[in-house]
Order: C-alpha cells, then sequence, then structure tokens
C-alpha cells in the first residue's frame, strides 16, 4: 500500500488540497482519536495513534467502534485530499469491519490503500496492526463523493 505524497505531522489539515477546518481540530471526533499522520498520497495514507482507556470498552479491549470511526476518518480525509480541489467533498457511504485479534494496549498502526474510485464513491482498504505487528482488523469503506456546498454569501 505505497503512495506518493509524505505527509508527517499531527494532522493533515494545513494542506492547500483539503478545505479549511470550520472547527478547532482539538474540539473534533478526529482531535479525540489522536491520530498522527505520517503519510498522506493519492492512494495511501499512513496513520497511528496510541490505546488510551476512553478508547476501550469495559472488558478492557479497544472498542470495534474505535476501528470503524478511525477507517472512516483516514478514508474521508484521503479522499477529500484527492477532490477538494476539484470541488467536492466526501462523506462515508459504508464501513465493513473483520476483527481478527484484539488490542488492548499500547500504539495502533493503520496503512490504507484505495482500492479503487470512479467519479462518485472511493474505496479504501485499511490494516490495522497492534505493536507487535500482528494483524488485527481489516476494514474497507466506501466514501461517497459530492458536490462541495456553496459557501453562504
Amino acid at each position: 500500500m505505497a503512495g506518493a505524497g509524505r505527509l508527517v505531522s499531527a494532522a493533515p489539515w494545513d494542506r492547500a488540497s483539503l478545505p479549511s477546518p470550520l472547527i478547532p481540530l482539538e474540539q473534533t471526533f478526529e482531535g479525540f482519536l489522536g491520530l498522527e499522520w505520517l503519510e498522506l498520497g493519492f492512494d495511501s495514507a499512513h496513520v497511528r495513534f496510541q490505546v488510551r482507556e476512553n478508547l476501550k470498552q469495559p472488558l478492557g479491549l479497544m472498542h470495534g467502534g474505535i476501528f470503524a470511526a478511525v477507517a472512516e476518518t483516514v478514508a474521508s480525509v484521503a479522499t477529500v485530499n484527492n477532490v477538494w480541489r476539484d470541488g467536492f467533498i466526501g462523506s462515508g457511504l459504508s464501513n465493513y469491519a473483520s476483527f481478527l485479534r484484539p488490542i488492548t494496549e499500547g500504539l495502533v498502526d493503520v496503512r490504507a490503500g484505495l482500492r479503487g474510485h470512479d467519479d462518485r464513491e472511493w474505496t479504501w482498504s485499511h490494516e490495522f496492526r497492534d505493536a507487535r505487528e500482528n494483524l488485527c482488523a481489516l476494514v474497507d469503506v466506501t466514501i461517497a463523493v459530492r458536490p462541495a456546498p456553496i459557501p453562504p454569501a
């Protein structure tokens, strides 16, 4: 899942290829997730984040919804990075997760690769690995691409 366009930053939102945030990142769900963006290219993205207590379910495992939320966030940002300059936005259309092994602690590494796209949909595959590099989850996300709303005058 390699791609061009490396970015080492806490967030990619300072790129000209993305819209300016309307809400400060630290006040958003993406900010809550605490993603560290390592790469953002045309056909790939790479993030990592630290497992925290508030990302776990009561039995101490990282909540399955976090896998889905991280994958949809990565896929949405990666898609918008590609379509924003052409006047489009992206938002989640479908999210399918397969959980292979639990994660209870440590750093989670997530690599996303573009599986394909057309004018209206982009589909991304994500691999989640734990600190020991074990494959823990596979998440496929399809992002709908639509015309960006026209800002009020």
